[in-house]
């Protein structure tokens, strides 16, 4: 296993799969730069000021006092059991919008408080 630089964290997505969050300290702009990951490719970053991370470490001090305080219990998700778990769910369909057609195919309705006249 290749070892992780000191100013780099992984942090896997709780779902499973090969998804997860690297952050990376760059001390030469002192940024923090936080980017989601599919496997081997990067599919979004944002680079974080390091005086603006005080709010992120301030919600997870929040956060763990809570769960350490009883309140809530962490966070569980059932991860994919293995490698065809993890196929269909990425080749699951995406759910449609979900419209109110009332107006428009039954003929006197109202449709979420509007009804569309022609004049």
């Amino acid at each position: 296993m290749a070892q992780v630089p000191p100013n780099r964290v992984f942090l896997p997505d709780v779902r499973g799969g090969d998804q997860y969050l690297r952050a990376t300290w760059h001390p030469e702009s002192a940024t923090v730069v936080f980017s989601h990951w599919s496997g081997e490719v990067c599919t979004a970053s944002t680079p974080v000021a390091l005086g603006d991370c005080t709010q992120l470490i301030e919600l997870q001090v929040r956060a763990l006092s809570h769960v350490a305080s009883g309140a809530a219990g962490p966070a569980t998700v059932e991860r994919p059991e293995g490698v065809v778990e993890r196929v269909r769910a990425r080749l699951r369909p995406k759910l449609g919008d979900v419209i109110d057609a009332t107006a428009r195919f039954l003929p006197g309705a109202r449709s979420g408080g509007r009804q569309s006249r022609a004049h």
